[in-house]
């Protein structure tokens, strides 16, 4: 079996790409204090504000990822030739 890497798009470098986002976002803190905390709960929206950008970036690259592998597979299924049956004629 041969291997080719191109520079086309394809279900599975979507895959890969949601992967490993998904596995970043969850290696990396969040840095939310808990809102159940009364002083970070009036700390001017403490508890809903402070994300790092690396978690929220990887969360919305693997959101990304995996609507454009869901649309390439929705377009490969629609470019895919119908299987005819007999009509019975």
């Amino acid at each position: 079996m041969k291997i080719r890497i191109t520079r086309q798009p394809t279900i599975t470098k979507a895959a890969v790409a949601t992967a490993f986002f998904a596995i970043v976002f969850l290696a990396t803190n969040s840095n939310l204090p808990s809102c159940s905390d009364p002083y970070a709960a009036l700390n001017a929206g403490g508890c809903l504000v402070r994300q790092s950008y690396a978690h929220t970036a990887c969360g919305w690259l693997a959101l990304v990822s995996l609507a454009t592998g869901v649309v390439l597979f929705i377009l490969k299924q629609r470019t895919a030739r119908p299987v005819r049956t007999g009509g019975g004629q």
